[in-house]
């Protein structure tokens, strides 16, 4: 054990927090916004779950308890200038689309938006909320999902020798998978 160090409890979630960025969008009315995540998952295979955890502070988490519906977008690493600032500020107070030329398109089977810009889109109606401590989690019944089909190899997959998707590595560090042959 004399190679370990100990880390810090509050960066704890860095050891397993490299998986890729997703943004999520939410509308409400006529209120809409856009948020970065990095803590998803899937959470069932049937009925098709996927799961976020965001801020409780979020505006967008305001908007997907009014909706029960939101969408997630998949944004390749040319758009992390885009992704940092969604992030960083307050759909409450900026239209993030308007500030990052993010272009916002009607959803097909929910109430709400895609990032057209994005490589695929998810399309969920919320299935539950789970607080947990400073963070809810939103779990989202998959309605609809699209991709660039160029972006799949045969086995279905993203392959990522055709894009580079946005891997958090904590705080202000960002990073992309390399692929490896067997």
């Amino acid at each position: 054990m004399s190679d370990f160090i100990t880390i810090p409890i509050q960066d704890s979630h860095r050891l397993v927090n490299t998986g890729n960025v997703i943004l999520v969008s939410a509308q409400s009315q006529d209120k809409k916004t856009v948020t970065t995540v990095a803590w998803h998952m899937p959470v069932s295979n049937q009925p098709k779950l996927l799961s976020c955890a965001l801020a409780n502070k979020r505006y967008s988490l305001e908007l997907i308890k009014e909706s029960r519906c939101f969408c997630i977008n998949i944004p390749e690493f040319k758009l992390l200038d885009a992704v940092v600032f969604c992030g960083t500020y307050s759909g409450r107070e900026v239209d993030k689309c308007k500030e990052t030329n993010l272009t916002a398109v009607p959803c097909s089977k929910i109430h709400g938006f895609y990032i057209e810009e994005c490589v695929a889109q998810i399309e969920c109606e919320l299935y539950s909320m789970i607080e947990a401590g400073d963070h809810t989690i939103m779990v989202g019944n998959v309605v609809d999902a699209m991709a660039q089909k160029h972006l799949f190899t045969p086995d279905g997959v993203i392959d990522i020798n055709k894009v580079q998707l946005i891997h958090h590595l904590g705080g202000t560090h960002f990073g992309i998978l390399k692929s490896q042959e067997k």
